[in-house]
Parts: C-alpha cells; structure tokens; sequence
C-alpha cells in the first residue's frame, strides 16, 4: 500500500545583522510549499496484463449523511465495467437465509445458551439484555455468533447506524440496472462462516463482545473519521486493536478475515488478468493491514497506489 504523503516543515533561521546594520536584508522567501494531497479511501490497482481494478474500503453501517463518496471514487466507477462486491444484498433471498439462521443458530433439542456459558459470560449477558431490553427467554436458544451479532448491531443502531446507508449500498444502488454485479461471496457462505466456528470461539466472540459493551459506537465513529481521511493505518489500529490486545482472538480473526482476504485476492487476482476495468468494494477491515487485500495484490506483483479526493 501507498503511504500517505509526508509534510516537510521548513524552518528558516535568520541570523540578525551587526549592531552597525541599521536595516538587515530581508530573508529570501521559500517557495510556496505544495499543498497536502487529501486521499480518498480508494486505491488503483493496474495488473501485468492490462486490467485495472479500483478498491474502495465499505463501511457497512452509517448515519444518515455521515458518509460523502468523494469525486475521484465517482469518476472511478464511471469508468468501470462492473461492480465487484462481498455480497450483492439486494439479491439475497431473506427466506433461504431465515431457512439458515433457524438451521445454523439455534441450539438443538431442549439445549439452552445458559447451559453452555461459564459463569462470567452468563453473567455479561444477562446484563447486556437487561440495558437492550431483550427478553432473556427469547435469547436461550440462540447460539453464542447469533446473540454477539444481535447484541452489536442493536447498540450501533441505537446511535443512528443504519446498514442501507453503507458505502457498499450505496454503490449498488447506482449499479443496479446499469452495470454487471459480481460477488466474491455469497450471504449463505458469510453466515456459515460464523455457524461453522468452533463452539468455544463462538463463546469468545461474545464474551469479547459482551466486554466491550457501550464501546461499539465510539470505535465506528474512529473508523469512519479514518475513512474520511484515506487513513489506512489509522483505520486498521481501530479494526485490529482486539487482537493486539488479546492474541487468543488470532483464530477468530484468521476466520473474519485473513483467510477471507486471501479468497478475495485470488478472484481479484484473476480480474486483473483481463483487460477490464472493476470497481471493487469490499468492506475497509479488509483492504488495510500487511495481510489486508492490497498488501496480497502488490505480493501478487501488482502496481497499487491510493488516489486523491480530487477526481
């Protein structure tokens, strides 16, 4: 990845004249430095043989009017033929995926979530259901991935967070209809993701989740600041904070992510390949970071740089 741009600051001294000087010369006046360049949170990626892909970082969650697309990301997805996304929401059949969450997420038989949570993380959630006014009879046969999911996307729409208002939806609002639509995963692969984790990471998942309860919101406002920033380092100490701070939360992110941005890589890999032009967005914890999609794209031997604002 592109760093973002150094400012050098320039510090003239002036030696005063001799006490006989009555009027010292004037100092030289430096060149105007150059103004920063403001990034967006979109890179170019140009391939070996003739294929370009533009990356766009998602927030998948926003307030109303909170996110602006800039005018270099327009101008990009102008010039592009297709529109690459995780999933494409807009297609994804609710039905088969009730059918999926009632098959994946509950607990069999007369099993409750009581039964298979230690203490502390009973005692958490008893509290976190309490303050979101959530039946407790009606969480006890979810399974540990379903209650964290609910649990977080409740605290982040109580503060004005909304899921149609994300920068994937807001780029498929404007493909539809008018341009190819392309998923590197499909919904049902993104909920057995979760499903098909281990049982005590799925426990660790919300006991994590439960920890930081209240703490949701304040960390998607420094994500979105960030973004509007075309910070990518600063947006992945946001996403990666857990697991620097905890390394027994390595396999969870091996699962949410690495192992998802090396799937992504291939596929986008492949584009590249073609003399096409793909718009490519992806939600931002996977396009920052040294095993985030850019990093593998330059491993691959592809040119990437991030692009400015303007268009």
């Amino acid at each position: 990845m592109s760093r973002l741009p150094l400012l050098l600051s320039l510090a003239l001294a002036v030696l005063p004249g001799p006490a006989c000087v009555t009027s010292p010369p004037a100092p030289a006046v430096p060149a105007e430095a150059a103004a920063p360049v403001e990034h967006a949170f979109l890179w170019e990626v140009q391939g070996a043989q003739g294929g370009t892909v533009y990356v766009v970082g998602s927030i998948h969650l926003a307030r109303a009017g909170e996110l602006t697309l800039s005018p270099s990301m327009d101008a990009a997805f102008q010039r592009s033929d297709a529109l690459v996304v995780e999933v494409d929401v807009g297609a994804v059949d609710s039905s088969k995926m009730q059918q999926v969450i009632l098959k994946q997420g509950l607990l069999p038989g007369d099993q409750t979530l009581w039964q298979r949570l230690d203490p502390e993380t009973a005692k958490l959630l008893a509290a976190a259901a309490e303050r979101a006014g959530l039946p407790m009879v009606g969480l006890e046969r979810m399974r540990p991935w379903v209650v964290a999911i609910t649990l977080s996307v409740l605290e982040l729409q109580r503060g004005g967070y909304e899921p149609g208002l994300g920068v994937d939806r807001l780029f498929l609002d404007r493909a539809r209809g008018s341009k190819q639509i392309v998923e590197l995963e499909t919904a049902e692969e993104q909920l057995l993701l979760l499903a098909l984790l281990p049982e005590p990471l799925q426990e660790q998942m919300l006991r994590d989740q439960l920890r930081r309860s209240g703490q949701s919101e304040g960390v998607l406002e420094r994500i979105t600041a960030a973004w509007k920033a075309g910070d990518a380092e600063g947006l992945a100490a946001q996403v990666f904070q857990q697991e620097q701070e905890d390394p027994g939360l390595r396999p969870l992110y091996e699962k949410l992510f690495y192992e998802r941005n090396a799937r992504m890589a291939e596929k986008v890999g492949a584009m590249l390949a073609q003399p096409r032009t793909w718009f490519v967005v992806v939600g931002a914890g996977h396009v920052v970071g040294p095993e985030g999609l850019l990093a593998l794209l330059q491993k691959q031997g592809h040119r990437v740089r991030q692009l400015p604002k303007a268009p």
